[in-house]
């Protein structure tokens, strides 16, 4: 368990607020903004990450584990969630970046509600098709994030335009390199782009404001513009020609393979997410929080041109946390798997076993412990393969916990213990199964092509098991 703190704040007597979720720009300049008003409390699962200010404090701690969330959000007034799982967590992740995002954001509502947190605030999409990926996603966030009691503030924005955004260094990389680029259609959509100063001027008039308790609220921008409009307006303040021409007919996916090849450190998540925004369009609805964050505006192009004379070198940092991740050689794994009606994750721990010893009977026993415990042995006679402790201490009927203490295929090593945990999420409709800090006993190279691949297709079997359970038409 990590739990240090870079910085030791000086007592106060204002309100505590902490932000997870600072590695971005947004989490930045959010410091700069709300530092002015309130105590605040950076967490971070940064090794390397320093404060913003001074006068901050900075704890490191590891946002996959409730312990440590708990212990950092103690004594904490309001809290504020911009985590994104876009960068690495371990050497290996075997996981999607939204079933990082939901565990996360479970561990962190959890904590809020034992540390009598009187607000979560959470940052979320502003799209006009809820069935785009990205509104689906923040659905599910916003469920979880709600799911223990919290009052939970939801602002829900367009694109975000300020210094150190990636949509502006994208802008920049398109028309440097692709002077002469087919739009689809979905570049002649408007949206209605947000100055960050206006969502920080946001965040400043909910936080600790109990009017916007338990309240959602459309923020974005009054201008709008169209994705073509935003590369003409970078063309004209980099003294480029650039000819932009229109392709109705282009495919959707043809356009992100583009961009996957002019921009390949754009994260995928993130260029579904702008295209999910520009397919979409904006279009919001009034409210008082919107009206306050807009009430003194700047025109987007000269929000454009701020934005391209302050574009940022890549932050060390992250340089940093990926070799310290690579030296530690741990393994992150999680699954969503749908979780058969009135089902809960101690009827799907105690499912899971016996069915993984049934499917590799040739090769493996799995035995269970009085104490609830599970081996995993070769056969015939063979060598203890793993060891997974059952911690009742853990665990509740919608989470099962496991701790990895031994077997050949295991390493055992100080500092954070390898767990296993069942996990119901989003009202029981689905169960996250976890492997965190998992240290493989194989040499790297040989685990990647062994190991890792055969747990793979044992967790994609599972699911498909657990599909035709949900079903009825696996023996429950």
């Amino acid at each position: 368990m990590l739990s240090s703190s870079v910085s030791t704040p000086i007592p106060s007597s204002r309100p505590r607020v902490a932000i997870a979720g600072t590695s971005g720009f947004v989490g930045a300049a959010l410091c700069e903004t709300l530092g002015k008003h309130f105590d605040l409390r950076i967490l971070t699962r940064s090794m390397a990450r320093r404060a913003v200010r001074e006068q901050d404090e900075v704890r490191t701690c590891d946002h996959f584990s409730r312990g440590d969330l708990e212990a950092g959000l103690e004594g904490v007034d309001y809290a504020i969630y911009l985590v994104h799982n876009r960068d690495p967590s371990a050497r290996l992740d075997q996981a999607l970046s939204r079933d990082m995002d939901l565990l996360v954001a479970d561990n962190f509502s959890w904590a809020a509600q034992r540390n009598g947190v009187k607000q979560l605030v959470y940052r979320a999409p502003l799209l006009s098709h809820p069935d785009r990926p990205t509104a689906r996603d923040a659905r599910e966030l916003e469920e979880v994030l709600g799911s223990h009691g919290v009052p939970l503030t939801v602002l829900r924005t367009g694109l975000v335009m300020g210094p150190g955004g990636e949509l502006s260094k994208l802008l920049v990389r398109l028309v440097e390199r692709m002077p002469h680029l087919p739009l689809p259609r979905l570049a002649e959509h408007a949206v209605r782009p947000l100055p960050l100063e206006a969502l920080l001027a946001a965040f400043r008039h909910c936080v600790g404001n109990p009017d916007t308790f338990g309240g959602t609220f459309d923020i974005f921008g009054p201008e709008p513009v169209t994705l073509r409009q935003m590369l003409e307006d970078t063309a004209t303040h980099l003294g480029r020609k650039a000819h932009f021409r229109p392709w109705p007919g282009m495919p959707e996916g043809l356009f992100a393979a583009l961009l996957r090849v002019v921009h390949p450190s754009l994260h995928p998540v993130f260029r579904t997410y702008l295209l999910d925004h520009f397919s979409a369009g904006t279009q919001g609805q009034d409210n008082p929080v919107m009206r306050a964050a807009t009430l003194n505006w700047t025109p987007f192009r000269e929000t454009l041109e701020a934005s391209l004379r302050a574009m940022t070198a890549p932050q060390p940092q992250r340089r940093q946390d990926d070799e310290i991740l690579r030296q530690s050689g741990r393994v992150r794994s999680i699954q969503r798997l749908r979780l058969p009606a009135g089902r809960n994750a101690e009827w799907m721990a105690e499912r899971y076993f016996p069915w993984l010893g049934t499917l590799m009977k040739v090769a493996v026993t799995t035995d269970r412990q009085e104490d609830g415990s599970w081996t995993v042995r070769q056969k015939p006679w063979g060598p203890l393969l793993l060891r997974l402790d059952f911690k009742p201490t853990h665990s509740s009927p919608d989470r099962r916990m496991y701790f990895i203490t031994g077997g050949a295929l295991a390493r055992v090593l100080g500092g954070r213990t390898a767990r296993l945990e069942f996990r119901d999420l989003l009202g029981g409709r689905f169960n996250l199964v976890a492997i965190h800090d998992f240290n493989p006993a194989l040499p790297w190279f040989f685990y990647r092509v062994t190991q890792a691949l055969i747990h793979g297709l044992v967790m994609k079997g599972f699911q498909g098991h657990m599909e035709e359970a949900s079903e009825g038409e696996a023996p429950l």
